[in-house]
């Protein structure tokens, strides 16, 4: 099961409610690696769906009753999944629950689930690690840096045993991509490599259950962390003095796309190899 005692907040409602979350969310994997039933799946989305806004309401209320100055980022996190829900919804009434697409949502909805509750609810309870900032700012290092926060946070990879590399044009590592778009002041892409070894240990790692191949539920998984890894790195970005933000993550179906590198760096774990492109306009 995905949910782990370590992610009690220490609010009884609160805790209650996340652990409902993750067992419907754990729920569904199982049955996508089980018996596969349409029926089954609609009930469990049905529930999702409803449920996120009943928790929402009830945290956010929490939140107000703590005087939370980080309220508003917070509740914008809550509409980003409220809206991707109710778009896969949309989608997989289109599809009749099609295989391919509740294994996309599996995947995107635990990503999101162990990060949000890990790292943005823990920030309300003061329990939350701090990213440290370098002294010396750059653009790269805003990216590398949250992927290595987000890995320790959603999969227990600690900072001091991943190494960091610069990049070697003679070796390619990765077969899956996701490239985010970079909007504002600084234009471009931020580009996630993946190995197999890696896609496969770090999803393993978040949901309790070897996946046996690169799959809709992998892909969708690696799509969010890159899309939490791509915020998290405007954000810091941002606070620096240049405005910057993130176009949603896309999965490139037939390798990197012909985009010029400007920087890149292999981070490397011991479930495997990741790599943070970046490409400025």
């Amino acid at each position: 099961m995905m949910w782990k005692e370590s992610y009690k907040l220490g609010v009884e409602k609160i805790d209650a409610q996340h652990k409902k979350l993750f067992e419907k969310a754990d729920e569904l994997i199982r049955e996508i690696e089980g018996e596969k039933r349409p029926e089954i799946y609609k009930e469990i989305i049905d529930f999702l769906q409803a449920y996120v806004i009943f928790h929402f309401n009830d945290e956010e209320d929490y939140l107000k009753s703590l005087g939370y100055k980080d309220i508003e980022n917070h509740k914008k996190h809550h509409r980003e999944l409220t809206e991707a829900v109710g778009k896969y919804s949309i989608k997989l009434q289109e599809s009749d629950y099609a295989y391919d697409v509740v294994k996309h949502l599996a995947g995107m909805i635990s990503s999101w689930l162990i990060y949000h509750v890990v790292e943005e609810d823990l920030k309300y309870t003061k329990k939350a690690k701090v990213l440290k900032d370098e002294n010396n700012f750059s653009y790269i290092d805003c990216f590398v840096n949250s992927a290595v926060h987000v890995l320790d946070a959603i999969a227990g990879l600690k900072s001091y045993d991943i190494t960091k590399s610069l990049f070697d044009e003679d070796i390619v590592y990765e077969e899956v991509f996701i490239e985010i778009d970079l909007v504002g002041d600084l234009k471009g892409k931020v580009i996630l490599g993946f190995t197999k070894d890696f896609a496969m240990g770090v999803v393993e790692r978040m949901i309790l259950f070897t996946p046996t191949e690169i799959d809709e539920l992998v892909c969708s998984a690696l799509a969010e962390i890159s899309n939490i890894v791509g915020g998290n790195g405007t954000i810091n970005i941002s606070k620096n003095g240049t405005a910057c933000d993130i176009c949603p993550p896309k999965i490139l179906q037939n390798g990197l796309s012909d985009v010029v590198v400007t920087e890149k760096v292999i981070l490397s774990t011991e479930v495997g190899k990741l790599s943070v492109s970046l490409c400025i306009d």
